[in-house]
């Protein structure tokens, strides 16, 4: 066995040795990678791809390459696959073509180019196989299984759970004739025992705020009029609440509470949706329900029953009350039991966060000890049941912490080859060997619909491991998206299940080539949960509790003593995650993981990718410290600081400050939290004391200012630091102009891409959605291929994205997860991101994979529409976030949609070989388009009208959209209904020049906004989806100087309005903030990072600087160069470039009066067309000559449109064109 290492050693040593040899020449081999990934680790593929590039020595022009060999070997050295030279100039999607690849093997490759001057390079690389096996009864596991904790192990922090079910049996005490009694929750959160915590300007004191139910039997006498009431009271929560005044009192039926059962015991049930409470009693079912609905007429989609939240009703407001303190409450002569206590998770299967075993007095430790054990009277547990007589009590019930595991092992005392880690987790994982963290990742594994597709991740820990010694390894696991609080639904809390558990399997290989195995096993590993991480989420935050740092001191090195740990239990989906047959509003849906595959780690997991350091700090009051870290960013903080044992810091995040208007009061120069809505956002550190570093680990936010509470005075600037974390980490291009305001809206987009990258595409990283809308990455994946190297992540997108399509081929307008309201705009996006990675990465499989979801989506959207009108009704939105929506016809933009998913998967069909498929989308295709001209086109005018169906319509929260009332032929005539059809080809060609000319008409006049408002010309009155399609309708028909003018406008509504106002981030809305109304009233739904907007990024690579891809040629094999100088001469230079398969593709133009100077570089083994504008090809020069024949790597085609074409070998150029 150790002759094979060996020989695998000499074969490595060989591929180098030639490398070096054979890298004398013109060129090197460089950038080479397996499945789209530098050196994957652990990859499930059983045919990998290969790619890589060459780099000329000396910049030569034309450089080609004319044939290549792939030479693969196992580690052991045996050659597995050899190409043989294989003469083609293919440089990217090289698929595998030899032995069958075998489990978590390291295979070592070698690819030699030829090229075109005949010399030869070559370079060397290497990928390794996963466990190849999807099984999710883990056969590939060699024995592991999921572990974690049991019920008793539950995390239950109270004052971070605003979501869950409560119930407590009360028996009123006969014998002393006790008429009333009361339970206490949300008792003493911190928010409202502070001002400074809350927009209301509550302080309360200790036990000062709380909500209590309380039963009043005093009026039940037997009579009819003898009623029981329910009396709720809201105390401490809002100015106008009273201590002795009901909220609301309900009036119980005698069928309910009557004179011969009023001293029986009555169980209470209480569900509570962020704020909104249903309340029964005796019974869950709608006869013993008690509370009615605030609202005569409730939403469907909004929960039901009676708001205690004064902030606002449900999941768009700041959300009170959580669990907190609970407690019972007697008046003095009153006496009554309470039994059968329980908080439990809301979302099924609702198991209990608490509950305490009451059989003995003698052993009770639970939260009421000190009660009991104190001089306090009044207080007792008898006969199963907590007694009050004539007091309150109220106590904190949280219990448990984030669970931590670990094990040891000894390693066998011979050399060590490697050793590997396969590891997944139900829920976010940090994994230790040896004290060690084994990686930079944050997050893992990262958000997949995890009852369809599961992700491991692999891991090289050969350097930590000791051989011939004791090792331990380590896990801290935390909800991640498995657990808590995800989505803005109430009833997505726990989505998938609710508690975290591990899966696990280390395989130590020794250089004899025997193994040692460790696997995660009920029997070899241990449990702790009181550990300092009290609690971890997304949304609501980390509590940390230095004082118990000591107890887990060292915790993942082998000598820890963790006697104090008890054995870890497995963890089935049964009973802890949700599954099964649910009721729903469209019928019964099922939920389970029939169809689960637990595949090897699809691209780059979430990492700190770049630290920031706090540009500035105000005491904005008395020790209320806000930081503004100059970016608004997507991470947690790094806090150096020295203090008192005990103290408590409290963190809150927030994307800007209230503005100094009048409406704001005394909120002004405070963080405004309402726009993260029911997240809670904050993070606590109580300190150790000392020197300590405060670093939330199973968090982010998304902020630019931090608050800061709880130290005495301002820390340092250096001593507040912003760790970025993202899925993105690096860009691959660049875009610079003469215009420093359009330079900084370009940064924006980079950092609105690099804050909601991460694991998926979200929609904002900072509120309570943090979702994957369709709709967003719809109009974005265009921009977002060229601003980095997306393909995998973009892939694993789609995959969710099939994952939860549904039966009748709809793609959900939010994935993974699901849910939404979007439509057709929304669900294309599952045809149009397949389409723009694929044109941008060559990735022919990516459409393989995903093409028959892509058929099912434009069978839906046939469906969907009338047979005997035409009309497709597939949404509610439209134009979301038009200054104009109200002005569109919805369906016009749905069917622009429908035309331009047939083209694509017509197009996907040819190039997957399926000809008879492609004609019958091109038929259907062109008969919608027919449709569309004779529906949406006025035949005199040309103008576009509307249809005359009346969709519904559905507006952003606190706003009511104005009913469809449009009749058939109604003029439209919005910037979106020309610019959409125009950028997805649904005009005709007798349309489009009409459509040009009303479009430029509508951005050159002044038009009125849906309130009312005029907006001046060149003003931006579209919204998500018509702000994509904006731009590239004009240049790409004539009007880059309209393009120009909207890009370079300040005035609102613009994309540098923000910019001009302090933005470094892209805004959901164009008024997300103006200098004259501030937050305009959306203080809920205002995202102030959100990169929908950010689509125009496209048009400033493929039109401003003119690198566009060849619609014949993916991923720049060969490519166009078009760049456009502005036409209005406000920019007069624009240079940058993208990093494409092939290489870097640079390109920069400058105007200095009569003359235009353009620059690019055409990397090696690709060509370029270019289109320079000039009146004759005489006037351009190219390195200070004359084009002709001898020009090299330069030949004139034709002159076509203004524009002299020329086609362009590898190499970089200068030209120069007179005016």
């Amino acid at each position: 066995m150790k002759n094979r290492y060996i020989k695998g050693v000499l074969f490595s040593l060989l591929l180098l040795t030639t490398h070096a040899l054979l890298s004398q020449g013109s060129f090197q081999v460089v950038n080479l990678k397996t499945e789209y990934a530098s050196t994957p680790l652990g990859i499930d593929v059983e045919k990998p791809r290969f790619s890589w590039q060459m780099q000329s020595s000396d910049n030569s022009r034309g450089l080609k390459q004319t044939a290549y060999q792939i030479v693969v070997a196992s580690e052991k050295g045996n050659e597995v696959w050899n190409s043989g030279k294989i003469e083609s100039d293919k440089a990217l999607g090289v698929t595998y073509g030899g032995a069958i690849l075998q489990p978590t093997i390291k295979y070592n490759w070698t690819v030699t180019l030829w090229d075109n001057q005949k010399t030869s390079a070559s370079a060397s690389s290497w990928f390794e196989t996963g466990l190849m096996n999807a099984d999710p009864n883990l056969s590939a596991w060699s024995g592991a299984t999921w572990i974690g904790g049991s019920d008793d192990d539950l995390v239950f922090y109270s004052h971070y759970l605003s979501v869950f079910k409560l119930s407590y049996q009360l028996q009123l005490d006969k014998a002393s004739a006790s008429t009333k009694a009361g339970f206490i929750f949300g008792a003493n959160d911190s928010r409202l025992m502070d001002k400074d915590m809350n927009i209301l300007g509550v302080h309360s004191g200790e036990n000062e705020s709380y909500i209590k139910f309380e039963l009043d039997i005093s009026k039940v006498d037997g009579t009819p009029a003898g009623l029981a009431s329910f009396n709720i009271y809201r105390v401490g929560y809002s100015p106008e609440d009273k201590a002795g005044v009901p909220f609301k009192i309900y009036q119980l039926p005698l069928s309910l509470v009557n004179n011969a059962n009023k001293y029986a015991a009555h169980t209470l049930y209480a569900d509570c949706n962020f704020g909104v409470f249903e309340i029964f009693i005796d019974g869950d079912d709608t006869d013993h329900l008690i509370t009615k609905s605030d609202d005569p007429n409730p939403s469907p989609f909004a929960p039901r029953g009676l708001n205690l939240n004064p902030v606002g009703v449900g999941n768009n407001f700041i959300s009170f009350p959580m669990v907190a303190d609970i407690g019972f409450s007697a008046d003095k002569g009153q006496k009554a039991s309470f039994s059968s206590v329980e908080i439990k998770n809301f979302r099924f299967p609702s198991n209990a966060l608490f509950k305490e075993n009451l059989a003995s007095i003698s052993s009770y430790k639970g939260v009421f000890s000190d009660f009991i054990n104190g001089t306090k009277t009044g207080f007792s547990i008898a006969n199963a049941a907590y007694v009050v007589d004539g007091v309150t009590v109220i106590a904190d019930p949280s219990q448990n912490a984030t669970p931590m595991l670990r094990t040891k092992f000894s390693a066998e005392n011979k050399p060590i080859a490697k050793a590997r880690l396969y590891v997944t987790a139900r829920g976010i994982y940090e994994m230790y060997i040896n004290g060690q963290r084994i990686s930079n990742d944050y997050f893992n594994p990262g958000l997949t619909q995890y009852n369809k597709t599961h992700m491991y991740q692999t891991y090289d820990v050969t350097d930590k491991m000791m051989a011939g010694k004791a090792n331990a390894v380590g896990a801290w696991l935390a909800e991640g998206w498995w657990s808590g609080n995800i989505t803005y639904s109430g009833e997505s809390w726990n989505y998938f299940g609710d508690r975290q558990s591990l899966l696990a399997k280390l395989v130590v290989t020794y250089a004899d080539g025997t193994e040692q195995v460790i696997t995660t096993k009920p029997n070899t590993w241990k449990l702790f949960t009181d550990g300092p991480i009290r609690v971890g989420s997304f949304f609501q935050g980390e509590v940390y509790d230095s004082s118990k740092d000591a107890a887990v001191k060292n915790w993942a090195t082998p000598d820890y003593n963790d006697a104090n740990w008890k054995p870890a239990v497995k963890v089935p989906l049964e009973s802890t995650a949700y599954i099964g047959t649910f009721p729903g509003r469209g019928g019964p849906t099922t939920f389970d993981y029939d169809d689960l595959q637990l595949v090897g780690q699809m691209g780059a997991n979430p990492s700190i990718v770049k630290t920031l350091t706090a540009k500035s700090v105000e005491e904005v009051r008395p020790g209320v410290f806000v930081y503004d870290m100059g970016q608004n960013m997507v991470g947690f903080p790094n806090i150096s600081l020295n203090g008192t044992a005990g103290n408590k810091i409290t963190l809150r995040y927030a994307e800007v400050k209230y503005p100094s208007l009048d409406e704001y009061g005394n909120n002004v120069g405070m963080i405004m939290l309402e726009n993260i809505r029911a997240a809670l956002t904050q993070d606590i550190w109580i300190l150790k004391g000392g020197d300590e570093t405060v670093q939330p680990r199973f968090t982010f936010h998304g902020y630019r200012f931090l608050e800061i509470t709880g130290i005495e005075k301002a820390l340092p600037l250096e001593s507040v630091k912003g760790m970025v974390v993202s899925s993105i980490q690096e860009l691959a291009s660049s875009y610079q102009t003469s215009n420093d305001l359009v330079n900084k809206l370009w940064e924006n987009i980079t950092w609105s891409m690099r804050g909601n990258f991460l694991s998926i595409p979200t929609d904002t990283p900072a509120r309570n959605e943090r979702m994957g809308w369709s709709g967003d990455i719809n109009v974005f994946s265009g921009a977002s291929t060229y601003l980095a190297n997306n393909d995998l992540f973009l892939r694993r997108h789609l995959l969710a994205m099939r994952d939860i399509q549904r039966e009748d081929g709809r793609f959900t307008d939010v994935a993974p997860v699901g849910g939404g309201f979007g439509g057709t705009l929304w669900g294309s996006a599952g045809i149009i991101v397949a389409w723009e990675s694929y044109r941008q990465y060559g990735d022919v499989e990516l459409l393989r994979e995903h093409y028959d979801a892509m058929k099912k989506y434009v069978a839906f959207l046939q469906s969907k529409t009338d047979p005997k009108t035409g009309i497709i009704n597939e949404g509610p939105l439209g134009d979301w976030l038009s200054p104009e929506n109200n002005k569109n016809d919805n369906t016009l933009f749905w069917t622009a949609y429908q035309i331009y998913d047939l083209e694509i998967v017509a197009k996907t069909a040819n190039i997957l070989g399926h000809a008879d498929e492609a004609k019958t989308f091109l038929a259907q295709r062109e008969e919608r388009k027919a449709f569309f001209n004779s529906k949406y086109v006025d035949k005199v005018t040309h103008k576009t009208v509307k249809s005359g169906f009346r969709a519904p319509r559905f507006g952003p929260p606190g706003q009511t959209p104005d009913e469809d009332t449009s009749d058939e032929g109604q003029p439209m005539d919005t910037q979106a209904s020309y610019a959409i059809p125009l950028a997805l080809g649904a005009f005709n060609a007798e349309n489009v020049p009409y459509a040009i000319q009303y479009l430029a008409a509508t951005i050159e006049r002044q038009n009125t906004d849906d309130g009312g408002a005029t907006r001046p010309a060149y003003s931006l009155m579209t919204g998500f989806i018509g702000t994509a399609s904006l731009t590239e309708a004009l240049s790409e028909n004539g009007r880059s100087d309209l393009a120009y003018k909207l890009l370079q406008q300040t005035s609102y509504p613009s994309w540098l309005y923000s910019v001009v106002n302090g933005a470094t981030t892209i805004w959901e809305r164009l008024n997300s903030y103006t200098v004259e109304n501030g937050f305009g009233g959306n203080n809920s739904m205002n995202s102030f990072n959100h990169y929908s907007f950010g689509a125009v990024g496209a048009w400033m690579y493929n039109y401003s600087l003119g690198i566009q891809r060849d619609p014949d040629s993916p991923a720049f094999k060969h490519f166009i160069l078009q760049p456009t100088p502005d036409p209005t001469g406000q920019m007069t230079w624009a240079k940058g470039y993208y990093d494409s398969m092939y290489g870097r593709i640079e390109s920069s133009w400058k105007v200095e009066g009569n003359k235009l100077s353009y620059t690019t570089t055409v990397p090696p083994n690709t060509s370029a067309t270019l289109y320079l504008p000039t009146n004759s090809s005489k006037d351009i020069t190219e390195g200070g000559k004359s084009i002709n024949k001898n020009t090299k790597g330069v030949t004139f085609v034709k002159m076509e449109n203004g524009k002299a074409v020329f086609e362009l070998g590898s190499g970089s150029y200068e030209f120069v064109i007179a005016k």
